[in-house]
């Protein structure tokens, strides 16, 4: 398990929060299905997701490979969703689909997302309502 001391400001725009700036970032996406359906989006930079992924594995950073990174990727939302959709009352369980990697141009970028302010960088989670 991974631990880092975070801090959640208010909600912004990826582009608002700066988030942009960083040239190296992988993204996630989770759709999901119940009550309401919708996604999740998670934006981390590679620098960050490295870190998480070291002590996530307690692997050392010089052995870790890109399916480490994306593996730890995937699982981070996969846990963000499932802990966030366990906490809505609803009638009907919620599907999880499989988290998908997706490339720079599929963040909606204009849309709002909070900002976890990490010790060494942030990261962005965008939520979706069908």
């Amino acid at each position: 398990m991974f631990y880092l001391p975070v801090e959640f400001p208010e909600e912004s725009t990826f582009i608002q929060s700066g988030m942009d700036k960083y040239k190296h970032s992988m993204a996630c996406r989770l759709n999901f299905s119940g009550d309401f359906s919708g996604h999740f989006v998670l934006v981390i930079p590679k620098n960050l997701l490295v870190d998480m992924t070291e002590n996530f594995m307690g692997e050392s950073r010089d052995s870790l490979e890109k399916e480490h990174l994306l593996g730890t990727l995937t699982e981070t939302l996969n846990m963000i969703c499932g802990n966030t959709l366990s906490r809505v009352d609803s009638k009907v369980p919620f599907e999880l689909n499989i988290p998908k990697v997706i490339d720079e141009s599929e963040i909606p970028k204009s849309e709002l997302f909070t900002i976890v302010e990490t010790t060494p960088s942030m990261m962005a989670i965008h939520v979706s309502l069908d």
